[in-house]
């Protein structure tokens, strides 16, 4: 199989390689640097490590314990080279001291295998009541540390480990009308926080990029905001997918940025002395302004769901959507797809319809 995507983005390489005994292993893997070239080099260079033997007199590279492998060689040289944000460090670490070193930590690299994950998956799931989603990014660290260990010629090859099926996560988003009361009742309360709703209703931001925003990203001739950065817990570094994404501006956020416009902090968002607003502070804007609104509260993710839905119903084509929602496969866009009209809804009462005779047919064969 040829180096292609997952469904999260990555490149993978997956391949039977057959050994000079007759034998057959199989390999696979994900490089370092996330590209196809990358993948198809990794996988070339495995398939060499499999079927050239050490040469005589060169001793084996000793298969390290898990956690001697991780304390030793990964946990300093891969998170931080491939530009990890700090949250996503932080959440590797919690896999790893909570789950993966207490049960892995004594095992040689060599002996975990499907068997012996799938019994910590079980237990993690009935024991520990880890959600699927937990697991996956569980078992997803896990997989990156093996995978290291065979680009490093620690491992001769990955082994295979289980795959959790993740149910697709509920979302919620404002209907249009819904939309317009929040921003209403936002507007009673003061002009920035009926501007920092509607610029995440029209522009799609995730909230670490709108917390991050600068006054320089925004380009009012152009009409164009430029989402640079993002800020996570108060760490800002490069966006969740690490390149810049640009959307237009509408015409009532154009209006609304120039109404807020100040000088105390370069930021776009921020508090009367400056400082960076957090998350906490954007959920009291949305959920007061809900509230006042008579609307149930929803998240302020919800409002780029909101932001995606309401394009989806406008007839904006999915991949433009895409190109502004800044998602890495279009999978995840897809997800909005049946808002859009003609969709299917209308098409399927074609089955009610009378049926058409065949004009081609005669009267004789009819009979």
């Amino acid at each position: 199989m040829p180096a292609r995507r997952d469904r999260e983005g990555r490149w993978r390489y997956r391949k039977t390689v057959k050994l000079p005994d007759g034998g057959r292993i199989r390999i696979s893997g994900s490089p370092t640097l996330n590209t196809k070239q990358a993948a198809e080099v990794a996988e070339r260079e495995h398939i060499i490590r499999v079927l050239s033997p050490s040469p005589a007199g060169q001793a084996k590279k000793e298969v390290p314990t898990f956690q001697k492998f991780v304390d030793e060689v990964w946990w300093s040289t891969y998170p931080s080279s491939v530009g990890n944000r700090p949250s996503t460090v932080e959440e590797k670490e919690i896999h790893l001291r909570l789950h993966l070193k207490p049960t892995l930590g004594r095992l040689t690299l060599d002996k975990i295998r499907g068997e012996v994950v799938g019994k910590l998956v079980a237990r993690l799931r009935d024991e520990s009541k880890l959600k699927p989603k937990t697991l996956k990014n569980i078992l997803g660290t896990l997989r990156r540390i093996l995978a290291s260990a065979v680009e490093w010629e620690y491992l001769a090859a990955l082994p295979v480990l289980p795959r959790m099926k993740v149910p697709q996560p509920e979302w919620d988003f404002l209907t249009p009308e819904e939309a317009q009361k929040v921003l209403h009742a936002a507007g009673t309360r003061s002009e920035e926080t009926e501007g920092s709703i509607l610029f995440a209703l029209h522009t799609g931001a995730r909230a670490g990029e709108q917390l991050a925003l600068q006054w320089g990203d925004v380009d009012f001739f152009s009409r164009l905001v430029v989402f640079r950065r993002s800020s996570t817990r108060g760490v800002v570094g490069p966006t969740k997918s690490g390149r810049e994404r640009r959307v237009p501006l509408s015409a009532s956020l154009e209006a609304a940025l120039k109404r807020i416009r100040h000088l105390r902090s370069k930021l776009v968002f921020c508090n009367e002395n400056g400082s960076a607003l957090k998350i906490d502070q954007l959920h009291e804007r949305l959920w007061g302004a809900c509230r006042r609104a008579g609307i149930r509260e929803i998240r302020w993710h919800d409002l780029r769901h909101t932001f995606a839905s309401h394009l989806a119903m406008r007839g904006v084509h999915i991949p433009q959507i895409q190109q502004w929602m800044g998602h890495s496969t279009i999978t995840m866009t897809m997800r909005y797809a049946h808002l859009s009209p003609g969709s299917g809804a209308d098409l399927i009462r074609a089955l009610d319809a009378p049926a058409v005779a065949n004009p081609w047919q005669t009267t004789e064969n009819r009979a």
